[in-house]
Protein backbone atom coordinates (compact mmCIF):
# COMPACT_ATOMS: atom_id res chain seq x y z
CA UNK A 1 0.00 0.00 0.00
CA UNK A 2 2.81 2.35 0.97
CA UNK A 3 4.60 1.54 -2.29
CA UNK A 4 1.45 2.39 -4.30
CA UNK A 5 1.11 5.73 -2.48
CA UNK A 6 4.78 6.49 -3.20
CA UNK A 7 4.34 5.65 -6.88
CA UNK A 8 1.19 7.77 -7.07
CA UNK A 9 2.97 10.69 -5.43
CA UNK A 10 5.85 10.33 -7.85
CA UNK A 11 3.42 10.23 -10.77
CA UNK A 12 1.61 13.36 -9.54
CA UNK A 13 4.96 15.10 -9.02
CA UNK A 14 6.03 14.18 -12.57
CA UNK A 15 2.74 15.38 -14.09
CA UNK A 16 2.99 18.60 -12.07
CA UNK A 17 6.47 19.34 -13.43
CA UNK A 18 5.33 18.51 -16.96
CA UNK A 19 2.49 21.05 -16.62
CA UNK A 20 4.77 23.72 -15.12
CA UNK A 21 7.40 23.11 -17.79
CA UNK A 22 4.78 23.29 -20.54
CA UNK A 23 3.37 26.55 -19.13
CA UNK A 24 6.84 28.07 -18.93
CA UNK A 25 7.64 26.96 -22.46
CA UNK A 26 4.30 28.28 -23.71
CA UNK A 27 4.88 31.61 -21.94
CA UNK A 28 8.37 31.87 -23.42
CA UNK A 29 6.98 31.07 -26.87
CA UNK A 30 4.29 33.77 -26.50
CA UNK A 31 6.91 36.36 -25.56
CA UNK A 32 9.16 35.16 -28.38
CA UNK A 33 6.32 35.29 -30.92
CA UNK A 34 5.44 38.83 -29.81
CA UNK A 35 9.03 39.88 -30.39
CA UNK A 36 9.12 38.06 -33.72
CA UNK A 37 5.93 39.86 -34.82
CA UNK A 38 7.49 43.24 -34.05
CA UNK A 39 10.74 42.28 -35.76
CA UNK A 40 8.83 40.94 -38.76
CA UNK A 41 7.05 44.26 -39.28
CA UNK A 42 10.36 46.07 -39.15
CA UNK A 43 12.03 43.57 -41.49
CA UNK A 44 9.15 43.81 -43.97
CA UNK A 45 9.46 47.61 -44.02
CA UNK A 46 13.21 47.41 -44.58
CA UNK A 47 12.75 44.80 -47.30
CA UNK A 48 10.21 47.05 -49.04
CA UNK A 49 12.76 49.89 -49.07
CA UNK A 50 15.38 47.59 -50.59
CA UNK A 51 13.08 46.14 -53.26
CA UNK A 52 11.61 49.58 -53.99
CA UNK A 53 15.11 50.85 -54.72
CA UNK A 54 15.77 47.90 -57.05
CA UNK A 55 12.45 48.56 -58.78
CA UNK A 56 13.20 52.25 -59.28
CA UNK A 57 16.63 51.49 -60.74
CA UNK A 58 15.20 48.92 -63.16
CA UNK A 59 12.26 51.21 -64.05
CA UNK A 60 14.57 54.13 -64.84
CA UNK A 61 16.72 51.80 -66.89
CA UNK A 62 13.68 50.55 -68.80
CA UNK A 63 12.44 54.12 -69.34
CA UNK A 64 15.78 55.02 -70.89
CA UNK A 65 15.88 51.85 -72.96
CA UNK A 66 18.89 50.50 -71.04
CA UNK A 67 17.49 47.11 -69.98
CA UNK A 68 18.53 45.36 -73.17
CA UNK A 69 22.01 46.87 -73.03
CA UNK A 70 22.29 45.93 -69.34
CA UNK A 71 21.37 42.32 -70.07
CA UNK A 72 23.91 42.11 -72.89
CA UNK A 73 26.58 43.66 -70.65
CA UNK A 74 25.85 41.19 -67.84
CA UNK A 75 25.82 38.00 -69.91
CA UNK A 76 28.99 39.03 -71.74
CA UNK A 77 30.91 39.84 -68.54
CA UNK A 78 34.46 38.51 -68.34
CA UNK A 79 34.42 35.42 -66.04
CA UNK A 80 37.98 36.10 -64.88
CA UNK A 81 37.07 39.50 -63.47
CA UNK A 82 33.83 38.17 -61.99
CA UNK A 83 36.02 35.67 -60.15
CA UNK A 84 38.31 38.53 -59.09
CA UNK A 85 35.27 40.34 -57.65
CA UNK A 86 34.39 37.20 -55.67
CA UNK A 87 37.96 37.06 -54.31
CA UNK A 88 37.82 40.78 -53.39
CA UNK A 89 34.56 40.21 -51.54
CA UNK A 90 36.10 37.21 -49.75
CA UNK A 91 39.06 39.36 -48.65
CA UNK A 92 36.62 41.93 -47.31
CA UNK A 93 34.76 39.29 -45.26
CA UNK A 94 37.86 37.56 -43.91
CA UNK A 95 39.60 40.76 -42.83
CA UNK A 96 36.37 42.09 -41.29
CA UNK A 97 36.45 39.10 -38.95
CA UNK A 98 40.24 39.11 -38.60
CA UNK A 99 40.26 42.62 -37.12
CA UNK A 100 37.90 41.60 -34.31
CA UNK A 101 39.66 38.26 -33.83
CA UNK A 102 43.10 39.88 -33.46
CA UNK A 103 41.64 42.28 -30.90
CA UNK A 104 40.28 39.33 -28.91
CA UNK A 105 43.68 37.65 -29.01
CA UNK A 106 45.25 40.88 -27.73
CA UNK A 107 42.77 40.68 -24.83
CA UNK A 108 43.60 36.98 -24.22
CA UNK A 109 40.08 35.95 -25.21
CA UNK A 110 39.97 32.40 -26.56
CA UNK A 111 37.56 31.97 -29.45
CA UNK A 112 37.88 30.11 -32.74
CA UNK A 113 38.31 32.19 -35.89
CA UNK A 114 35.41 30.41 -37.60
CA UNK A 115 33.14 31.57 -34.76
CA UNK A 116 34.37 35.14 -35.14
CA UNK A 117 33.84 34.92 -38.91
CA UNK A 118 30.30 33.57 -38.46
CA UNK A 119 29.36 36.31 -36.00
CA UNK A 120 30.90 38.97 -38.26
CA UNK A 121 28.85 37.78 -41.24
CA UNK A 122 25.69 37.70 -39.11
CA UNK A 123 26.45 41.25 -37.94
CA UNK A 124 26.93 42.39 -41.54
CA UNK A 125 23.54 40.95 -42.45
CA UNK A 126 21.74 42.83 -39.68
CA UNK A 127 23.67 45.99 -40.56
CA UNK A 128 22.49 45.59 -44.15
CA UNK A 129 18.79 45.29 -43.28
CA UNK A 130 18.55 47.98 -40.58
CA UNK A 131 18.53 51.77 -41.07
CA UNK A 132 22.00 53.35 -40.84
CA UNK A 133 23.44 49.87 -40.08
CA UNK A 134 22.28 50.16 -36.45
CA UNK A 135 21.38 46.50 -35.95
CA UNK A 136 24.71 44.84 -36.66
CA UNK A 137 26.78 45.54 -33.57
CA UNK A 138 24.07 44.73 -30.96
CA UNK A 139 23.49 41.37 -32.65
CA UNK A 140 27.23 40.70 -32.69
CA UNK A 141 27.57 41.50 -28.97
CA UNK A 142 24.67 39.12 -28.27
CA UNK A 143 26.15 36.39 -30.49
CA UNK A 144 29.62 36.74 -28.95
CA UNK A 145 28.12 36.56 -25.45
CA UNK A 146 26.55 33.19 -26.33
CA UNK A 147 30.04 32.07 -27.29
CA UNK A 148 31.57 33.08 -23.96
CA UNK A 149 32.90 36.58 -24.77
CA UNK A 150 31.97 39.22 -22.17
CA UNK A 151 29.72 42.00 -23.50
CA UNK A 152 32.18 44.70 -22.42
CA UNK A 153 35.07 43.09 -24.28
CA UNK A 154 33.09 42.32 -27.45
CA UNK A 155 31.57 45.83 -27.56
CA UNK A 156 35.01 47.39 -27.09
CA UNK A 157 36.39 45.15 -29.84
CA UNK A 158 33.64 46.22 -32.22
CA UNK A 159 34.14 49.89 -31.27
CA UNK A 160 37.90 49.68 -31.88
CA UNK A 161 37.26 47.82 -35.15
CA UNK A 162 34.80 50.51 -36.25
CA UNK A 163 37.30 53.23 -35.32
CA UNK A 164 40.08 51.52 -37.29
CA UNK A 165 37.80 51.02 -40.32
CA UNK A 166 36.85 54.71 -40.35
CA UNK A 167 40.49 55.78 -40.00
CA UNK A 168 41.47 53.45 -42.86
CA UNK A 169 38.58 54.68 -45.02
CA UNK A 170 39.36 58.37 -44.55
CA UNK A 171 43.13 57.86 -44.88
CA UNK A 172 42.83 55.86 -48.12
CA UNK A 173 40.21 58.26 -49.46
CA UNK A 174 42.50 61.23 -48.87
CA UNK A 175 45.57 59.37 -50.20
CA UNK A 176 43.98 58.32 -53.51
CA UNK A 177 42.49 61.78 -53.91
CA UNK A 178 46.03 63.19 -53.72
CA UNK A 179 47.36 60.54 -56.13
CA UNK A 180 44.62 61.10 -58.73
CA UNK A 181 43.47 64.73 -58.33
CA UNK A 182 42.24 65.35 -61.89
CA UNK A 183 39.58 62.63 -62.13
CA UNK A 184 38.58 63.08 -58.46
CA UNK A 185 38.21 66.87 -58.74
CA UNK A 186 36.01 66.48 -61.81
CA UNK A 187 33.76 64.20 -59.77
CA UNK A 188 33.84 66.41 -56.69
CA UNK A 189 32.62 69.35 -58.76
CA UNK A 190 29.44 67.33 -59.47
CA UNK A 191 29.00 66.02 -55.93
CA UNK A 192 30.76 68.56 -53.72
CA UNK A 193 28.10 68.51 -50.98
CA UNK A 194 28.06 64.70 -50.82
CA UNK A 195 31.84 64.39 -50.54
CA UNK A 196 32.33 67.20 -48.01
CA UNK A 197 29.41 65.98 -45.86
CA UNK A 198 30.79 62.45 -45.96
CA UNK A 199 34.26 63.49 -44.83
CA UNK A 200 32.84 65.72 -42.06
CA UNK A 201 30.46 63.04 -40.71
CA UNK A 202 33.05 60.27 -40.86
CA UNK A 203 35.65 62.51 -39.22
CA UNK A 204 33.18 63.47 -36.51
CA UNK A 205 32.41 59.79 -35.90
CA UNK A 206 36.11 58.97 -35.47
CA UNK A 207 36.50 61.84 -32.99
CA UNK A 208 33.34 60.79 -31.10
CA UNK A 209 34.44 57.16 -30.77
CA UNK A 210 37.88 58.28 -29.61
CA UNK A 211 36.35 60.64 -27.03
CA UNK A 212 33.97 57.98 -25.71
CA UNK A 213 36.80 55.47 -25.46
CA UNK A 214 39.05 57.85 -23.53
CA UNK A 215 36.55 59.70 -21.33
CA UNK A 216 34.77 57.30 -19.01
CA UNK A 217 32.58 60.02 -17.46
CA UNK A 218 30.90 60.84 -20.78
CA UNK A 219 29.97 57.20 -21.37
CA UNK A 220 28.78 56.90 -17.75
CA UNK A 221 26.57 59.97 -18.24
CA UNK A 222 25.05 58.53 -21.42
CA UNK A 223 24.35 55.21 -19.69
CA UNK A 224 22.72 56.98 -16.73
CA UNK A 225 20.52 58.97 -19.12
CA UNK A 226 19.45 55.80 -20.96
CA UNK A 227 18.66 54.02 -17.68
CA UNK A 228 16.57 56.96 -16.44
CA UNK A 229 14.62 57.07 -19.70
CA UNK A 230 14.12 53.30 -19.51
CA UNK A 231 12.83 53.62 -15.94
CA UNK A 232 10.31 56.33 -16.89
CA UNK A 233 9.10 54.25 -19.83
CA UNK A 234 8.83 51.20 -17.51
CA UNK A 235 11.28 49.29 -19.71
CA UNK A 236 13.84 48.94 -16.90
CA UNK A 237 12.40 47.68 -13.62
CA UNK A 238 15.45 46.81 -11.54
CA UNK A 239 17.56 49.97 -11.89
CA UNK A 240 20.24 48.87 -9.42
CA UNK A 241 20.80 45.52 -11.11
CA UNK A 242 20.85 47.09 -14.59
CA UNK A 243 23.30 49.77 -13.45
CA UNK A 244 25.55 47.16 -11.88
CA UNK A 245 25.64 45.08 -15.08
CA UNK A 246 26.34 48.10 -17.26
CA UNK A 247 29.07 49.30 -14.89
CA UNK A 248 30.77 45.92 -15.16
CA UNK A 249 30.49 45.99 -18.96
CA UNK A 250 31.77 49.57 -19.00
CA UNK A 251 34.78 48.58 -16.89
CA UNK A 252 35.59 45.74 -19.33
CA UNK A 253 35.08 48.12 -22.26
CA UNK A 254 37.52 50.77 -21.03
CA UNK A 255 40.05 48.20 -19.81
CA UNK A 256 40.12 46.64 -23.28
CA UNK A 257 40.31 49.99 -25.09
CA UNK A 258 43.04 51.29 -22.77
CA UNK A 259 45.09 48.14 -23.39
CA UNK A 260 45.04 48.88 -27.12
CA UNK A 261 45.56 52.67 -26.88
CA UNK A 262 48.57 52.17 -24.59
CA UNK A 263 50.15 49.83 -27.17
CA UNK A 264 50.34 51.80 -30.47
CA UNK A 265 51.79 48.78 -32.25
CA UNK A 266 48.61 46.79 -31.65
CA UNK A 267 46.47 49.69 -32.87
CA UNK A 268 48.57 50.02 -36.04
CA UNK A 269 48.12 46.30 -36.73
CA UNK A 270 44.33 46.69 -36.47
CA UNK A 271 44.38 49.76 -38.74
CA UNK A 272 46.51 47.82 -41.25
CA UNK A 273 43.98 44.97 -41.24
CA UNK A 274 41.20 47.50 -41.83
CA UNK A 275 43.12 49.02 -44.74
CA UNK A 276 43.26 45.60 -46.45
CA UNK A 277 39.55 45.12 -45.73
CA UNK A 278 38.68 48.50 -47.26
CA UNK A 279 40.87 47.78 -50.30
CA UNK A 280 39.09 44.45 -50.80
CA UNK A 281 35.65 46.08 -50.80
CA UNK A 282 36.63 49.06 -52.96
CA UNK A 283 38.45 46.88 -55.52
CA UNK A 284 35.13 45.35 -56.57
CA UNK A 285 34.39 48.47 -58.65
CA UNK A 286 37.56 47.96 -60.69
CA UNK A 287 36.71 44.26 -61.14
CA UNK A 288 33.27 45.26 -62.47
CA UNK A 289 34.90 47.84 -64.74
CA UNK A 290 37.18 45.22 -66.28
CA UNK A 291 34.40 42.60 -66.35
CA UNK A 292 32.43 44.96 -68.61
CA UNK A 293 35.30 44.70 -71.10
CA UNK A 294 36.54 48.22 -70.37
CA UNK A 295 40.07 49.54 -69.94
CA UNK A 296 41.92 52.83 -70.01
CA UNK A 297 41.40 53.99 -66.44
CA UNK A 298 43.90 53.09 -63.75
CA UNK A 299 43.08 50.92 -60.74
CA UNK A 300 43.84 53.86 -58.44
CA UNK A 301 41.43 56.16 -60.31
CA UNK A 302 38.51 53.74 -59.93
CA UNK A 303 39.46 53.12 -56.32
CA UNK A 304 39.57 56.86 -55.55
CA UNK A 305 36.05 57.39 -56.91
CA UNK A 306 34.70 54.34 -55.07
CA UNK A 307 36.23 55.53 -51.79
CA UNK A 308 34.59 58.95 -52.15
CA UNK A 309 31.26 57.34 -53.03
CA UNK A 310 31.41 55.09 -49.96
CA UNK A 311 32.41 57.99 -47.70
CA UNK A 312 29.63 60.19 -49.05
CA UNK A 313 26.81 57.62 -48.92
CA UNK A 314 27.74 55.63 -45.80
CA UNK A 315 25.57 57.64 -43.40
CA UNK A 316 22.35 57.47 -45.41
CA UNK A 317 19.65 56.43 -42.86
CA UNK A 318 18.25 53.61 -45.00
CA UNK A 319 19.07 49.88 -45.08
CA UNK A 320 22.28 49.42 -47.05
CA UNK A 321 22.24 53.16 -47.87
CA UNK A 322 19.71 52.19 -50.55
CA UNK A 323 19.11 54.92 -53.08
CA UNK A 324 22.20 56.91 -52.14
CA UNK A 325 24.56 54.19 -53.32
CA UNK A 326 22.76 53.67 -56.63
CA UNK A 327 22.35 57.38 -57.32
CA UNK A 328 25.92 58.04 -56.24
CA UNK A 329 27.20 55.37 -58.63
CA UNK A 330 25.63 57.22 -61.57
CA UNK A 331 27.11 60.53 -60.40
CA UNK A 332 30.61 59.31 -59.59
CA UNK A 333 31.10 56.88 -62.48
CA UNK A 334 29.30 58.58 -65.36
CA UNK A 335 32.67 59.41 -66.98
CA UNK A 336 33.97 55.86 -66.43
CA UNK A 337 31.20 53.63 -67.79
CA UNK A 338 29.59 54.31 -71.19
CA UNK A 339 25.81 54.74 -71.20
CA UNK A 340 25.12 51.29 -72.68
CA UNK A 341 27.03 49.58 -69.84
CA UNK A 342 26.14 51.82 -66.89
CA UNK A 343 23.02 49.96 -65.70
CA UNK A 344 24.66 46.53 -66.06
CA UNK A 345 27.73 47.75 -64.17
CA UNK A 346 25.54 49.22 -61.42
CA UNK A 347 23.56 46.00 -60.94
CA UNK A 348 26.69 43.84 -60.92
CA UNK A 349 28.53 46.18 -58.53
CA UNK A 350 25.54 46.41 -56.18
CA UNK A 351 25.20 42.63 -56.16
CA UNK A 352 28.77 42.15 -54.93
CA UNK A 353 28.79 45.08 -52.49
CA UNK A 354 25.33 44.58 -50.96
CA UNK A 355 23.03 41.79 -52.14
CA UNK A 356 25.69 39.11 -51.80
CA UNK A 357 26.06 40.11 -48.13
CA UNK A 358 22.30 39.63 -47.72
CA UNK A 359 22.45 36.15 -49.27
CA UNK A 360 25.54 34.98 -47.37
CA UNK A 361 24.42 36.68 -44.15
CA UNK A 362 20.90 35.24 -44.24
CA UNK A 363 22.32 31.76 -44.85
CA UNK A 364 24.55 32.13 -41.77
CA UNK A 365 21.67 33.49 -39.67
CA UNK A 366 19.45 30.53 -40.61
CA UNK A 367 22.26 28.03 -39.97
CA UNK A 368 23.13 29.59 -36.60
CA UNK A 369 19.47 29.77 -35.54
CA UNK A 370 18.84 26.14 -36.48
CA UNK A 371 21.98 25.09 -34.56
CA UNK A 372 20.81 27.01 -31.49
CA UNK A 373 17.31 25.51 -31.72
CA UNK A 374 18.77 22.03 -31.98
CA UNK A 375 20.92 22.70 -28.92
CA UNK A 376 17.95 24.04 -26.92
CA UNK A 377 15.83 21.02 -27.88
CA UNK A 378 18.57 18.70 -26.66
CA UNK A 379 18.82 20.63 -23.37
CA UNK A 380 15.02 20.53 -22.95
CA UNK A 381 14.94 16.82 -23.71
CA UNK A 382 17.66 16.27 -21.13
CA UNK A 383 15.61 18.15 -18.51
CA UNK A 384 12.51 16.11 -19.38
CA UNK A 385 14.51 12.88 -19.12
CA UNK A 386 15.79 13.96 -15.70
CA UNK A 387 12.22 14.69 -14.51
CA UNK A 388 10.87 11.37 -15.71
Amino acid sequence: MEKKVTNSAHLCYTVYWWIISFRNIQKSEDVYLAKITKQTRSNILNALVIFLTIGIVIYLGAANGDIGDAWVALISSDPFWIGAAVVSYGIFLIFEALGVHVFFRQQNVKIKFRSTLLVSIIGMFYSSVTPAATGGQPMQVFAFKKRGVAAGISSSGLAVKFFCFQVALLSLGGLFWILHPEIVNACVNRARVIVITGFVLNGFTVAAVLLLAINKNIVRGIITLIINIGKKLHIIKDVARTTSKLDAALADFHASVNMVTHHPGQLLVLIGISCIQVMGLMSISYCVYRAMGLSGHLFGEILALQLLLYIGASFTPLPGASGAQEGGFYIFFQDIFPANKMLGALLLWRFFTYYLSLIVGLSCVVWDSSSNMKKKKEELQEKVDNIT
